[in-house]
């Protein structure tokens, strides 16, 4: 026996999960930033290192929530700004990371110049994104030769 998908159910499915992508998550803002972890010191390092990031870089982090990916980022110096849906992750990202702007927006429609940026940071986020109409938000802003850098953690279901 073979499985087969219910493409109308898929499409319904997607259609859901991009829209929480566009909305964000609404509010519980602070219950997220204390349960989500952080990205592993080395993980950001790698990152860095590759892209390039340090000071006078400029960084975007879509979907920047809380800030989680964005702090590390902004500590090297890199001249970042957060784009990010829902009011209360950006009042929570504001709290935390004062002097960093965080912008209203989402991946499809990014409120950025044209080639303003030299890396643009999903952490946790691009599987929220339509994809294709992301990806050429993303080519837009970025200056030429810039990077995407797409990053997420992976719970440890054997680490209480």
């Amino acid at each position: 026996m073979t499985g087969r998908v219910d493409g109308e159910a898929t499409r319904r499915g997607q259609a859901h999960d991009r829209s929480l992508g566009r909305t964000g998550f609404a509010t519980g803002a602070g219950v997220y930033d204390r349960a989500r972890p952080g990205y592993p010191d080395d993980a950001v390092a790698h990152l860095v290192a590759t892209t390039g990031i340090g000071p006078g870089v400029r960084v975007v982090d879509v979907a920047a929530g809380t800030g989680k990916m964005t702090r590390p980022l902004a500590d090297t110096g890199a001249a970042c700004v957060g784009v990010e849906p829902s009011a209360d992750m950006r009042a929570a990202f504001r709290s935390s990371l004062a002097g960093v702007p965080v912008v209203g927006g989402v991946a499809e429609h990014l409120p950025l110049t044209r080639s303003g940026f030299d890396v643009v940071v999903a952490a946790q986020a691009f599987h929220w994104f339509d994809a294709p109409v992301a990806l050429a938000e993303v080519h837009r802003v970025l200056r030429p030769g810039g990077w995407l850098a797409l990053a997420w953690n992976e719970r440890d279901e054997e680490d209480p």
